[in-house]
C-alpha cells in the first residue's frame, strides 16, 4: 500500500471500518477500553494524580502503537462517572484510541459539573466539537501525520513520537504552547536522534514516559 493510497493519512494506514471509533449523535453510551487511576507520564502535567478514560477505537493505525484499544464495554455516562469517582484524582484524562471519534460531550458536560479539571489526548487528526473548548482544559496533541486538523484551535502541548520517518519540518510548533518530542519505543538510537534534535531547538522539550519507567500503568 502507497502514501497515495486513499486508505492512507499522509503515509499512515486508515483504520478498517469495522475498527474504527462509533459516534453516537446523543453520546449517552460511549465504547471504553478502560478507565484506571494512575500518575500523568509524559508532557506539562506530569507527576499529577490522574484518572485515565481510555475510549476504544482508532480511525488511525500506527505501526509503532502499543496501546490495546479494540477491545471495549458499552457503558452509559452515569457508569463512566461512577467509576471515575472511586478514584481520588481531580484530573480525568481521557485518552484512546482516539477520543475525538465518540461523542464526548456530554461526558464532559457531566464531569466539569462534577469540578473534574479535564485533559484530552487526541492524535490531530479529527476536528473537535466546538464545544469542548469550553470544557477541556489541557490539550495533547500527538499527531501521526504532517499537518494537524484545521479545527484543533487550541493546543496546550504537541508531542511527536520520534522514530525512523520523523523530521523536524513535521513540528507545527506555533500551534501549541509547548513542544515535547517522544523517541520511539524508547528505543536507543531514537534517543540519540531526539537529544540530537533538542540541541538545535532548545525550546522544545523531551518526553521520557515517567509511568513506564515506575511500571505504573
Amino acid at each position: 500500500m502507497s502514501a497515495r493510497d486513499p486508505d492512507m493519512l499522509e503515509g499512515i494506514p486508515r483504520a478498517p471500518t469495522d475498527r474504527m471509533p462509533l459516534w453516537r449523535e446523543d453520546g449517552r453510551t460511549l465504547q471504553i477500553n478502560e478507565i484506571f487511576y494512575s500518575i500523568e507520564g509524559e508532557g506539562v502535567r506530569v507527576g499529577q494524580p490522574t484518572t485515565f478514560v481510555r475510549l476504544a477505537r482508532c480511525n488511525l493505525r500506527c505501526f509503532f502503537c502499543d496501546t490495546e484499544f479494540d477491545t471495549y464495554t458499552e457503558l452509559d455516562i452515569g457508569e463512566i462517572l461512577a467509576d471515575v469517582g472511586r478514584h481520588p484524582a481531580t484530573w480525568v484524562c481521557l485518552t484512546g484510541g482516539e477520543p475525538l471519534g465518540q461523542n464526548i460531550v456530554p461526558l464532559c458536560r457531566k464531569l466539569r459539573s462534577g469540578d473534574y479539571r479535564i485533559h484530552i489526548e487526541t492524535n490531530g487528526a479529527i476536528d473537535p466539537d466546538p464545544d469542548l473548548y469550553d470544557l477541556i482544559e489541557h490539550w495533547t496533541v500527538s499527531p501521526k501525520r504532517k499537518s494537524i486538523a484545521g479545527g484543533l484551535r487550541y493546543i496546550t502541548e504537541l508531542k511527536y513520537v520520534v522514530g525512523k520517518h520523523f523530521v523536524e519540518d513535521m513540528v507545527e510548533e506555533d500551534r501549541a504552547r509547548y513542544v515535547y518530542l517522544q523517541p520511539e519505543s524508547s528505543k536507543p538510537e531514537y534517543i540519540v536522534k531526539t537529544l540530537d534534535i533538542l540541541k538545535r531547538h532548545p525550546a522544545w522539550r523531551l518526553s521520557c514516559r515517567i509511568h513506564k519507567m515506575l511500571d505504573l500503568p
